[in-house]
């Protein structure tokens, strides 16, 4: 259904799921909506070279796949818990993933580092728009983009000038530009 190395992170996320959990069970039956998900936003970031930071990466959504799927795209995944960056970190052992770096660290703390800033970032059912701007702000570039998925009930809820809804094969994603 997907290529290789999207359906070997499948693999590896149900096999390490086994005996730590990283993804509820009982959600399997959503895997398809976000691999889907995933990958429509792989495209609309586009397979050029910039770097895109994933924040609350946990199991991968949206990370893995951009990466797999973008690989002139240097993905930073950002995760606090340990359970969840140890199976990232074999994901990009297992799959050769040379764009993918991951680091556990406190988002909030993440940002007093000096850190290479992103062009674009990611959050997925991380926070709510204002709070990713917020926690981004240390960590983006002057001229960056910032896309977030979200249901589609959520679509007509945000009113910032400086951000587009967006919806592209059935998902639905804000787009804020700075």
């Amino acid at each position: 259904m997907y290529g290789d190395q999207v359906e070997r992170y499948l693999s590896l996320l149900k096999e390490y799921n086994e005996h730590t959990n990283i993804y509820s069970k009982k959600a399997y039956d959503k895997l398809d909506f976000h691999v889907k998900d995933s990958c429509v936003l792989a495209g609309l970031i586009g397979n050029k070279s910039c770097r895109v930071l994933d924040i609350g990466s946990g199991s991968g959504f949206p990370s893995v796949i951009i990466a797999i799927c973008n690989p002139k795209n240097k993905v930073r995944a950002v995760e606090s818990k340990s359970r969840k960056t140890r199976f990232l970190e074999q994901v990009k052992i297992d799959l050769c993933l040379d764009n993918f770096e991951v680091v556990q660290a406190n988002i909030v703390e993440y940002g007093r580092c000096d850190v290479p800033k992103a062009d674009v970032i990611t959050a997925k059912a991380f926070a709510s728009l204002e709070r990713v701007k917020h926690v981004s702000k240390p960590l983006r570039k002057a001229r960056h983009c910032i896309w977030i998925p979200i249901h589609y009930d959520q679509f007509d809820e945000i009113e910032d000038t400086k951000t587009c809804r967006i919806e592209k094969d059935g998902f639905y994603y804000l787009k804020r530009e700075g």
